[in-house]
């Protein structure tokens, strides 16, 4: 048999949606209003939690995933740009 390695950066907890959004996608989306290209993406096992990280699961704050949260944080750069 191989032996086959993985390395992780980081393991989140799964309650943790902001410390997600502003470790992984914040620095994307502000690079993404730069100009660079950037990408998420989210790739598990069925039923892992891809899409309630992505979209959430609810219209609270704390129940948003990273696309309410990138959504957000865009309107907020846009507005404080047009000040």
């Amino acid at each position: 048999k191989e032996s086959v390695k993985f390395k992780f950066d980081q393991i989140f907890d799964m309650t943790l949606a902001k410390k997600i959004f502003d470790k992984v996608a914040k620095d994307v989306t502000d690079k993404a209003i730069e100009g660079f290209n950037g990408t998420i993406f989210a790739y598990g096992q069925t039923g892992s939690g891809k899409t309630y990280t992505m979209t959430g699961g609810g219209e609270v704050a704390d129940g948003q995933g990273i696309i309410p949260r990138i959504i957000r944080h865009v309107y907020f750069i846009a507005a404080a740009k047009s000040i």
